[in-house]
């Protein structure tokens, strides 16, 4: 069961890292995006649970559909998917490395894997073995391919800025949030009620979801265009990275001073 919290998640990640056949993304800035989703799931427990407390407040009981939609919506998807975005928007948007287009959608996967991967061990902890194996990767492959579909919008967001497209950046970055949050409350809203018209509506979600996510992950693929960079864009160098090269030429020239004295 504890192979069902890693491997799928990790198996869809490095299937989608694959892909990425110009440049391959440094292990430093996936290890922060993987645990930085980590950090997110972590806050995600903390936020909910006050906003389900102080919601419980208010409930009055009269409308179940009401109260699992403002949960659903606003205090899980919102959070979850708002969590992410802001991730790649902080390590990724001004980084270096994102110079090309299909690089987004190695980055949301990898945030995705991450707060996955976490939440699939807290399920395992609280249910331990009577936990329902769909439970754990029927969300990794949801969440992945809507991850996906972030990125993609990420992506084109950062390259409509590159090109000087401050209309095109903006939706962009509006989509990149709004169609996750969308697709993600609309997943645990199906799933959560058990009504036949559910049933149908998750039935239609999962076929329009796929063949989307598969779309989009194609043709992101086939025209992974080039991010052109300016150098005022570019976050500054990291103050507390060590550049150990700079170090070894300044030690030979003290050295070399110091011979000729």
């Amino acid at each position: 069961m504890l192979l069902l919290a890693f491997v799928p998640g990790i198996v869809l990640f490095l299937a989608v890292w694959k892909f990425d056949k110009v440049e391959k993304e440094s292990p430093k800035l996936l290890l922060k995006l993987f645990v930085s989703g980590v950090l997110v799931m972590l806050l995600d427990i903390l936020i909910r649970t006050a906003g389900l407390r102080a919601l419980e407040g208010f409930y009055d009981g009269s409308s179940i559909l009401l109260f699992k939609f403002i949960d659903i919506f606003l205090l899980a998807a919102l959070i979850e998917e708002g969590g992410k975005f802001l991730v790649l928007r902080i390590l990724t948007w001004k980084n270096r490395e994102f110079n090309y287009t299909f690089d987004a959608l190695v980055y949301a996967v990898t945030v995705s894997v991450g707060f996955l991967t976490a939440e699939n061990i807290t399920y395992l902890i609280k249910y331990g073995s009577s936990l329902n194996p769909v439970r754990l990767l029927l969300p990794i492959l949801s969440q992945v391919l809507i991850s996906v579909l972030m990125g993609y919008f990420f992506g084109m967001a950062k390259l409509s800025d590159s090109n000087g497209d401050a209309a095109g950046r903006k939706i962009g970055l509006l989509e990149a949030v709004i169609i996750p949050v969308m697709l993600h409350g609309l997943h645990e809203l199906c799933v959560s009620t058990g009504e036949t018209l559910f049933i149908v509506l998750f039935v239609i979600y999962v076929v329009v979801l796929i063949s989307f996510a598969m779309a989009v992950f194609i043709k992101m693929y086939k025209d992974n265009e080039e991010i052109e960079w300016r150098e005022a864009d570019m976050d500054k160098e990291d103050p507390f990275e060590i550049d150990v090269t700079s170090l070894l030429h300044k030690d030979d020239a003290g050295k070399e001073a110091g011979d000729e004295g």
